[in-house]
């Protein structure tokens, strides 16, 4: 398995959106730093938000934590919520987005991705309402694509993980049925790439062993079941192992995950390998995107209006997303 942990100190912090301020985002995010893995690192954790948005999750939740307002990351102190204020936050009640906040949702996502990028370092991301960003920014589908378009990357790779299972995923949101025809080998050779040098850059593997999925049942057997996996991927798979990659495959999806001899499985399609993440841990699941010229670590889960004004919300995958981007920041 994978590990996180034993790291030496470099003071990179983790900047943070908590996405909508009607949803879970505050809840999750307030949680996640009261929980003894986090309290030594609230000086590694800058808040990009406005001070209303967590001063109602602190009342409502009964708990006492300072706010350190701070315009420079040098002043964050290690017993508050150190804060970069942004200004625009609307009046909002939990379980009811708004348009009103649009704009300060997306500023407060720029503005903490900057600072990312500023100080080479991460980006920690709550959930949002995409309708509600779309009445800002037309054919909003998402922090991926936007932050794709944003700083101009070329390519990213959506890579999920729990601590136990590491996925990148090749296509993502495609009907299935569009699928054969979008995979090529460039496009498994360049997601293949960026998982495996994301794996370096978090987890600092020499280099990493990665099971490549066929796209049919049993891997196509030999084209009995399909000709994907001879005509596209094994040929993909053969030009990486050229190029000194630790590439495997094409394996079938029903057996790669009851062997634990690789550090990632790539996967060809979304579907293929998700159920098999979240059934294991849904909880601590968060999603990463690779390919940013800084990393993005995000919750795997959305506003969950429903619950929001209970204060129920699990905040795992909150804090295991600032997790990594803490023990990354510092290796």
């Amino acid at each position: 398995m994978l590990s996180l942990r034993s790291r030496s100190l470099i003071n990179k912090p983790t900047f943070v959106s908590l996405g909508d301020p009607s949803g879970i985002g505050p809840e999750v995010f307030l949680k996640a730093i009261k929980d003894q893995k986090l309290r030594q690192h609230l000086s590694k954790i800058i808040l990009v938000s406005s001070p209303k948005v967590i001063e109602d999750a602190i009342s409502v939740l009964g708990v006492e934590q300072k706010i350190n307002s701070i315009s420079d990351i040098k002043n964050a102190q290690p017993d508050s919520i150190n804060l970069i204020n942004v200004d625009g936050c609307q009046d909002f009640v939990l379980g009811k987005p708004t348009f009103n906040n649009s704009k300060f949702i997306v500023e407060c996502l720029l503005t903490a991705a900057d600072l990312a990028l500023t100080n080479s370092s991460s980006l920690v991301t709550g959930p949002l309402n995409k309708s509600i960003i779309q009445k800002h920014i037309e054919n909003f589908t998402g922090h991926t694509e936007f932050l794709k378009k944003k700083f101009n990357a070329n390519e990213v790779l959506m890579y999920m993980t729990n601590g136990n299972l590491h996925l990148g995923i090749t296509t993502t949101h495609l009907p299935l049925k569009e699928v054969p025809s979008v995979i090529s080998r460039d496009l498994i050779k360049n997601k293949y790439k960026l998982l495996h040098h994301g794996l370096i850059d978090i987890y600092k593997l020499a280099n990493p062993k990665i099971a490549v999925l066929g796209i049919n049942p049993h891997a196509g057997e030999s084209g009995t079941i399909g000709n994907e996996e001879q005509n596209v991927i094994m040929p993909a798979i053969d030009e990486l192992r050229h190029e000194g990659y630790d590439a495997n495959g094409p394996l079938s999806a029903d057996t790669v995950f009851t062997q634990t001899k690789y550090d990632a499985v790539l996967s060809m399609y979304h579907d293929q390998a998700l159920p098999v993440l979240k059934t294991i841990d849904f909880h601590k699941t968060v999603n990463i995107t690779l390919g940013l010229p800084f990393l993005r670590v995000s919750v795997d889960h959305g506003t969950a209006e429903d619950i929001a004004k209970d204060y129920s919300a699990n905040y795992e995958s909150m804090m295991e997303a600032l997790l990594i981007s803490i023990a990354r920041n510092e290796a």
